[in-house]
């Protein structure tokens, strides 16, 4: 477990043993919470119709599943709801990743160098529907000094049938020197696709988390508001872009939230 976290994630720097081993836990639920998400983004971009064999009706993704569901006893285990019903990161992801219309960003290949004039930048939207699906893609790219983007395009996207839509391709080489970031690490890729009043977003990492120089965002939680008698609502507040945000309640309060683990780098994000 620690070398795959090690991998992607820095590992904690303090010599506080109760510190060290609370950020560990928060490290290996984003490794959970990322490890599952990147393995469906892969099998449901090879999930269209079109990729369907006549002959023989199989194709390269038929169904996804994931391991596991919850826990039936306390223990560090691949369960995405702990034992006392918890939601962890990895669930906050599945929510998300399993939604019916669903878009994907994509570096290929994976962890390219800024000067690969071979490496290609891809976008593309995955629509589960039967009815016509309209909307539109909306990606930006950000450095996390500033909540200001350096660069945002976007597209249209028609769905008359469930399938797999390309919306976009860029030579990430050019786009990358466009935005002037010269190392991978400075830049991220944040994409809104807004469809049938609906809304979803999706980042992209250019490097390994590890590798990015994070700053203070100045996170602040503005206010929580009660909307009924189940229901609050929560603003939070940035300066900067603040990755991996994840919300915790005290014991005594049951309940989830509508996102958690989540990037904000816009003020409208959350």
């Amino acid at each position: 477990m620690m070398k795959h976290i090690e991998s992607n994630l820095p590992l904690p720097v303090t010599n506080d043993s109760l510190r060290n081993f609370a950020q560990l836990i928060y490290l290996s639920q984003i490794n959970q919470a990322m490890t599952l998400k990147s393995i469906s983004d892969l099998c449901r971009l090879h999930s269209s119709t079109d990729m369907i064999y006549p002959k023989t009706s199989q194709s390269h993704t038929m169904g996804l599943m994931y391991w596991q569901i919850n826990n039936i006893w306390q223990a560090p285990t691949w369960a995405t709801i702990e034992y006392g019903l918890k939601w962890k990161m990895s669930h906050y992801y599945v929510g998300h990743m399993y939604v019916p219309v669903y878009p994907i960003a994509m570096l290929t290949p994976y962890l390219a160098n800024v000067t690969d004039e071979n490496a290609q930048v891809s976008f593309y939207v995955i629509n589960e529907l039967l009815n016509d699906t309209r909307g539109d893609l909306i990606c930006s790219i950000y450095t996390l000094d500033t909540l200001s983007p350096r660069l945002s395009f976007g597209n249209d996207i028609l769905f008359t049938s469930p399938g797999v839509q390309n919306i976009m391709n860029f030579p990430y080489s050019l786009l990358m020197k466009r935005v002037d970031c010269k190392d991978n690490s400075p830049c991220i890729i944040h994409c809104l696709l807004n469809h049938n009043q609906h809304q979803i977003g999706q980042t992209l990492f250019l490097n390994r988390p590890k590798n990015y120089q994070l700053l203070n965002p100045n996170l602040q939680i503005e206010s929580i508001k009660q909307i009924s008698s189940t229901d609050s609502n929560i603003t939070i507040t940035v300066d900067r872009p603040a990755l991996f945000v994840w919300l915790d309640i005290t014991a005594n309060v049951t309940g989830y939230f509508s996102r958690n683990e989540f990037h904000v780098s816009t003020k409208n994000d959350y």
